[in-house]
């Protein structure tokens, strides 16, 4: 199977309009990874011609974000392989676009191949937003089962001892969602700095349309932010305690004893005026 794989960079690589991610395969946190890399790395040297073992790097790519996918669902923001596969993702553009620079270097046109490494890398980019808005999704549903109804319930219960094993747990997921947000900005952040790179060969007017598209991109991410933080805003549902039927029937009781006694003593301070009133 590995050798069969290894003339597969040299084929043509066709654009696609959707793009999904391919199987993630073995990760870093694995011990076998290093046969996953193995296999990429002769791929890569059987790859003679410049511009399809540049376009072999969109492969890679895919599946370092694939990687970055199952390792953050499974082992969370912290995992040792997260970083790897982020480095080898960063590396995977970066390579491209020092690809790119070789040949327009020996004195070849490199606006067509710019612009496809930036449309296939802009497919991805999305994906990669997806994964990580995906596993703050996830993270969040854990925080508001445990707040609305685990806590509520030990609270009720009146067990300390696990409601401060619930609120150290809030403590975490808070962590790991900063955590993630932090990480995708980094790693977006560089991998925008390389993708320039590639961006800067592509034609006058290719280079327009991909600003135009960031533009309305920035746009729609600055609006679904408001959204998000405004919603974080908004007090989350908490199960109230239920009410006790019983008790303002038992306060309407009391309350016609009081009537009813205040009424017999006004008969009464009224029955001994007549008589002191007879008397005289």
């Amino acid at each position: 199977m590995l050798v069969s794989s290894l003339f597969v960079g040299g084929a043509v690589f066709a654009q696609s309009s959707q793009v999904a991610l391919p199987s993630a395969g073995l990760t870093p946190e694995s011990s076998f990874y290093f046969l996953d890399r193995l296999g990429e790395n002769l791929r890569q040297f059987f790859t003679f011609n410049p511009e399809a073992k540049a376009k072999l790097q969109i492969e890679f790519a895919g599946e370092r974000i694939a990687e970055i996918k199952i390792i953050v669902e499974k082992k969370g923001v912290n995992a040792k392989g997260l970083a790897i596969a982020e480095s080898l993702l960063r590396a995977n553009v970066a390579y491209a676009a020092e690809i790119v620079s070789e040949e327009k270097t020996s004195g070849k046109d490199v606006s067509t191949l710019a612009k496809t490494l930036n449309d296939e890398f802009d497919a991805r980019d999305k994906l990669l937003e997806q994964t990580f808005k995906d596993a703050k999704a996830q993270l969040k549903a854990q925080r508001k089962e445990i707040k609305t109804n685990l806590l509520t319930e030990a609270r009720r219960a009146g067990d300390t001892a696990q409601i401060a094993v619930l609120e150290a747990q809030l403590n975490d997921i808070d962590g790991q969602i900063d955590a993630l947000g932090q990480k995708k900005d980094q790693l977006e952040n560089s991998l925008q700095n390389e993708q320039e790179k590639i961006e800067d060969e592509m034609s006058e007017n290719d280079q327009k349309e991909e600003e135009f598209e960031q533009k309305e991109e920035q746009e729609v991410e600055e609006a679904a932010e408001t959204a998000e933080a405004e919603e974080a805003d908004e007090p989350e549902e908490v199960d109230e305690p239920e009410e006790d039927v019983e008790q303002p029937e038992v306060e309407e009781r009391d309350n016609k004893k009081d009537n009813s006694q205040n009424s017999s003593s006004s008969n009464q301070g009224d029955q001994n005026t007549t008589k002191a009133e007879d008397n005289e």
